[in-house]
């Protein structure tokens, strides 16, 4: 009897996420598989788009912490035999005038292309993973300030492992934010505190970091003058005139009177360096990285590193990625709408030719880069996403990358799927050899039976794989592995 897709969806226990949906743990047959991934595999799921094999051999050879240096200085990496990262858009290396001649559309494509063409492709995967968190962190959105939103990307590619403070003074200076966050109005007859607020709350102390209201009033006043202007390079500008130069008092320190554009760099030091900084960036990176609850400990002592290092990001980083912790933390992740759509990319190597296609699956999941319009950036745990919606979205997105691209091949998405896997003699090859595509090694035993149940109709792994089982399995193995709670955990 053959086993249908929609069957195998609707009885696979390794198909449904219905026992995480109400308390957004993981799965057991996640954990079971869990108990059978490497510390290297491990690392790649968390600091990569999507374990891919070739890379999994490397860090193998190489060595877990060797890879993991090398990940965190991505300048001794080179990308130029990557051809696909050619497709990036010139128009993101260009200054903010030439960006600004661009029309709307062309800039915002090529933002959100260049984004997904660098996680897809980047031999630099952790700068990749680290432009995304930061871009999160400070987040921004409005079509009016995507010219210089691709400027502050920019920026954020250059300080994403560097220190924090040189991050955060691009951020308060970038007219992107300038303009979403309305600091490019507040002047001192008027000042505007909705940038301030943020700043305090979403970019450096956290809500509970132990600021008052009148340390939001005095950062509010601190930055009176910053503003944009299109006579300068960069498009910020200081103005003095509208700058309020009295005595302020921030969080105990004291800004002395009579100074201009001084009392927001000072102001920016007092808060990169303020514990409660460490604290909640660090909270941050270990929801990132580690589990949506990561343990205190390590939170504090990461910021400990932190706070050691003077806010420099790389041996944060490090030590965060070296823990016990998270070498604990196998299968603690939900993959985010994005992640699971470019690590299904990266799996099956398929293209879009058409970017209305690609974009309408990035708002089918709710994930657009850079379009969540709130502050706060894009949620970062599984509760957020985990959901029957959610979950159908991901459904259909790993059909079509898959099944509907292998079985229609003169439509504007191409695939690679068939290339990918070899020339497997039985079902346990061919189930091996697509899990290697989209896990970075074959499946465990413990669960990989129901997709060799699936492929062989429930004839058993030796069944021969011929052309017309392979023509007729081969996308839906793929789709419903990538639909499996397997690939969502990580």
């Amino acid at each position: 009897m053959s086993l249908s897709r929609r069957n195998f969806l609707k009885v696979s226990s390794l198909a449904t996420l219905g026992v995480a949906t109400a308390s957004y743990i993981t799965p057991p047959a996640v954990r079971a598989y869990s108990a059978t991934i490497s510390p290297e595999l491990h690392l790649l799921n968390r600091i990569t788009w999507g374990a891919r094999p070739e890379e999994l051999q490397y860090v193998q050879s190489i060595g877990y912490h060797a890879y993991l240096d090398e990940q965190l200085h991505p300048k001794r990496i080179d990308n130029s035999d990557v051809p696909e990262m050619n497709y990036v858009s010139p128009l993101l290396d260009m200054d903010r005038r030439a960006v600004y001649r661009a029309d709307e559309y062309r800039a915002h494509k090529a933002m959100v292309l260049g984004m997904i063409y660098r996680a897809t492709y980047s031999k630099t995967q952790l700068l990749e993973r680290m432009v995304d968190f930061w871009t999160d962190h400070f987040n921004m959105a409005g079509e009016d300030i995507v010219p210089d939103m691709i400027i502050f990307h920019r920026d954020v590619r250059k300080h994403a492992l560097g220190n924090f403070r040189d991050l955060l003074l691009k951020s308060a200076k970038s007219p992107a934010m300038l303009v979403y966050l309305d600091n490019n109005v507040n002047i001192a007859e008027h000042p505007n505190e909705n940038y301030a607020r943020e700043l305090l709350e979403l970019h450096t102390l956290g809500v509970s970091g132990g600021y008052t209201e009148d340390d939001v009033k005095n950062v509010a006043r601190a930055l009176t003058g910053w503003t944009t202007s299109d006579a300068t390079r960069d498009g910020f500008y200081f103005n003095w005139e509208e700058h309020d130069t009295e005595t302020k008092t921030i969080l105990g320190h004291q800004l002395p009177a009579g100074r201009g554009i001084e009392d927001g760099l000072h102001l920016i030091s007092i808060i990169a360096n303020h514990p409660a900084t460490s604290q909640f960036v660090c909270r941050k990176l270990c929801v990132r990285f580690v589990s949506d609850n990561p343990p205190q400990s390590l939170v504090d002592s990461a910021a400990q590193v932190w706070m050691q290092n003077n806010g420099e990001i790389r041996p944060v980083l490090h030590y965060i990625l070296t823990s016990s912790e998270f070498l604990d933390s196998v299968g603690q992740k939900f993959r985010r709408p994005l992640e699971f759509l470019v690590g299904a990319l990266r799996a099956t190597g398929t293209e879009f030719v058409e970017y209305w296609q690609l974009f309408e699956i990035l708002e089918h999941l709710a994930h657009v880069p850079y379009g969540w319009l709130p502050p706060n950036g894009y949620p970062d745990v599984a509760g957020a996403w985990l959901n029957t919606n959610g979950l159908l979205a991901r459904w259909n997105v790993a059909d079509a990358v898959s099944s509907r691209a292998y079985s229609s091949p003169e439509s504007s998405v191409s695939t690679k799927i068939h290339k990918r896997i070899g020339n497997p003699a039985t079902v346990n090859d061919l189930v091996d050899n697509v899990a290697t595509q989209i896990f970075g090694t074959p499946l465990d035993v413990s669960v990989n039976q129901p997709f060799i149940d699936f492929a062989s109709n429930g004839h058993g792994g030796l069944t021969p794989v011929t052309p017309q089982l392979k023509a007729s399995k081969l996308g839906s193995l793929y789709s419903l592995m990538l639909s499996s709670p397997l690939y969502q955990w990580r």
